[in-house]
């Protein structure tokens, strides 16, 4: 706290010029900044008046110049004109060529709009009365050479020779009416030309005055606010500096302006912050550190475990289609199923994790309860038909809840599917929804004992699955904990029963939204394609197995044949020479990025049509968005599904 009887004191015992000094420092830092920027302002506001004054002048006679100059240059653009038609109507007499007579023709009408304009811009008097004078001269110079121009005889009679003799004397007072005007105009030229000179050489001479003048109210302010102001700041933000590395401060204050509080207060907060200022220090390096692990993490787990599964089920997918039925094709679903679950677990995990880090941003909407969870049934049904489980549904009418419609699905979806697992045979799952006040809750219940208290708090823990030791269900562990961190997404919750096996969630309710009924049936256009006339996709991918792959499915499309290249510069040399249909690109390739192709092709005209689908191991969403948004038409993520994989690319070739 200030002592305001020492300070007191201490200025009585002061001159006059160090109690100015002192009463300065110790306004107001608001008081300060209007004095501080008070004068130099005032000093450039009279520099931009007069500046403005003087612009307004040198626009004014710059438009007179640039008026006069086009008043010099139709003048002579008449006199050029006259002589033009002269010209060309004694070519006609001459020659007999009615060519000749085109040139009169367009004179005769482009000279009375150029006289109009001359009458209407000239504001010099004499200018004027000599463009009086002008006017009935031309009107008779035009009228002779109309009348010639009519002449159709060979033999030139006594008149014709008159009206060419009285043609040729109005020629000539026109030229002489025409340089005069033409002489003074340029008199008024020179005239304004000097005008603009002196006003540019004033406007010079003000600009620097307005120049030195602002430099000197400027440094005369930078001096002030550099004297009793920026010295202390300085102080403050080096001692700010000392505070962010939890170093003590040492701040006398010497005035009672906002500064000097502002020091008093950050020397008594100093203890207190160096210690809140270390540990955050640590904990923000420690949450980078695990937030740039966590992002490698499922960047390389993404790619390394997705490409050698891309593999195994792609060529799985290719041997359970031409295998007969029997004990080799039902080997070949045991590796499918296999690594089905594998890819399950694998995107599980990302998905979880990216919830959990925050990657993950739902966009909700309103959702009719009652679609999604006949669709869920639909879905899950199958399930329910091997172990002779029915599922039976009570949904009330217009129920709408705000949620995101995939992840919802998916969470109703889990725990329909964890119902039919897990449950006993020849049993009955009730699927319940209600509106219960501004919730909605959804249910569902089978008829197995429940979970035990004991361990009803392990249910939500990811890879931990209860009774996994006594039950051959395939399993995860992480479908409930998945399904907790997206209701938690979706501003909602997941709970289960005390006394019965049930599980339920609660999602807002909201009210309808306006939906179209209309349904959009695809159509499917069939293309007949010459064998003789196939189809070209290229291939840029330097994975061995899943070029193989790849090329395996395309020849089995008898229109259509694949070329393979390993890097980005053999894929560049092949679209040059040979356009493709379609181009399927990885990316990561030998010698770059496959989204630098990308955007290469999307770069250049001629290769702009070609559709581009992406094929890799990388199902981050954020990599997915930036490739789309680069112009690739399709993403497509490994390991691939043949079926799928097929129908895009007739699409993207079709479409093409």
């Amino acid at each position: 706290m200030i002592n305001t009887n020492k300070q007191t004191s201490k200025t009585t015992t002061l001159g006059p010029i160090a109690w100015i000094a002192q009463s300065w420092q110790d306004l107001p830092l608001g008081v300060k900044g209007v004095y501080v920027i008070a004068l130099p302002l005032m000093v450039l506001l009279a520099s931009l008046g007069s500046l403005y004054v003087r612009e307004q002048e040198s626009t004014m006679l710059e438009n007179k110049l640039r008026l006069a100059l086009q008043n010099q240059r139709d003048i002579q653009k008449v006199h050029t004109l006259l002589i033009e038609a002269s010209t060309g109507v004694r070519d006609y007499l001459l020659t007999g060529d009615k060519h000749f007579l085109d040139i009169f023709f367009q004179v005769e009408s482009k000279l009375p709009t150029i006289l109009q304009e001359l009458e209407v811009q000239l504001d010099n008097q004499e200018q004027k009365s000599r463009l009086v004078k002008i006017n009935p001269l031309v009107q008779q110079n035009l009228h002779d050479l109309r009348i010639l121009s009519e002449y159709e005889s060979d033999i030139a009679s006594d008149d014709l020779i008159a009206k060419f003799k009285s043609q040729v004397s109005t020629l000539d007072k026109l030229r002489y009416e025409i340089e005069q005007l033409n002489a003074e105009e340029a008199i008024l030229v020179a005239k304004d030309q000097q005008d603009v000179i002196d006003q540019r050489q004033r406007h010079i001479i003000i600009t620097l005055i307005a120049a030195i003048s602002g430099i000197i109210g400027s440094l005369v302010a930078v001096w002030i606010f550099s004297r009793t102001i920026v010295k202390r700041v300085r102080l403050l933000r080096d001692s700010a500096a000392h505070l962010a590395k939890a170093e003590k401060l040492d701040l006398p204050s010497s005035s009672r302006d906002e500064l000097g509080q502002l020091s008093n207060e950050l020397d008594h907060a100093s203890q207190l912050l160096a210690k809140n200022i270390s540990d955050s220090i640590q904990a923000k390096r420690e949450a980078e550190e695990a937030s740039a692990s966590k992002s490698m993490f499922l960047s390389r787990t993404s790619h390394e475990l997705r490409t050698p599964l891309n593999a195994i089920l792609g060529f799985a997918q290719l041997l359970e289609q031409d295998l007969a039925p029997g004990k080799q094709r039902d080997s070949v679903s045991l590796i499918l199923g296999a690594g089905q679950h594998l890819l399950k677990l694998i995107n599980e995990v990302l998905e979880i994790a990216r919830v959990e880090s925050g990657e993950i941003s739902l966009e909700l909407s309103p959702t009719a309860v009652q679609n999604l969870l006949d669709e869920a049934t639909h879905y899950i049904a199958p399930i329910g038909k091997i172990r002779d489980i029915e599922i039976k549904s009570t949904i009330a009418p217009d129920l709408w809840a705000m949620a995101n419609r995939q992840k919802l699905l998916q969470v109703v979806l889990n725990l329909l599917s964890n119902a039919l697992k897990y449950g006993p045979v020849s049993s009955v799952v009730t699927l319940q929804a209600y509106r219960k006040g501004n919730l909605v809750i959804i249910e569902v219940q089978d008829e197995g004992a429940g979970i035990p208290d004991n361990l009803r708090e392990r249910l939500f823990t990811p890879f931990d699955r209860l009774g996994a030791e006594q039950t051959k269900v395939e399993g995860t562990g992480l479908g409930l904990a998945l399904s907790k961190q997206m209701m938690q997404a979706m501003h909602g919750s997941i709970h289960v029963a005390t006394q019965q096996s049930m599980f339920w969630i609660e999602l807002n309710a909201c009210e309808p939204s306006v939906q179209s009924n209309a349904s959009i049936e695809p159509t499917t256009h069939k293309k007949r394609v010459s064998l003789n006339n196939k189809r070209s996709i290229l291939y840029v991918e330097d994975n061995m197995s899943n070029r193989a792959l790849v090329e395996a499915i395309i020849q089995r499309q008898q229109d259509l044949r694949i070329h393979s290249v390993k890097t980005i510069k053999d894929a560049k040399q092949y679209i040059s020479e040979i356009s493709p249909s379609l181009l399927l690109i990885d990316l990561n390739l030998p010698d770059g990025s496959g989204e630098e192709l990308v955007i290469f092709i999307k770069s250049e005209a001629k290769y702009q049509h070609i559709p581009i689908m992406i094929l890799s191991a990388d199902a981050l969403p954020e990599t997915i968005l930036r490739l789309k948004d680069a112009g690739a038409e399709h993403y497509m993520t490994k390991p691939l599904d043949v079926a799928l994989f097929t129908k895009k690319i007739r699409e993207l070739i079709d479409e093409s």
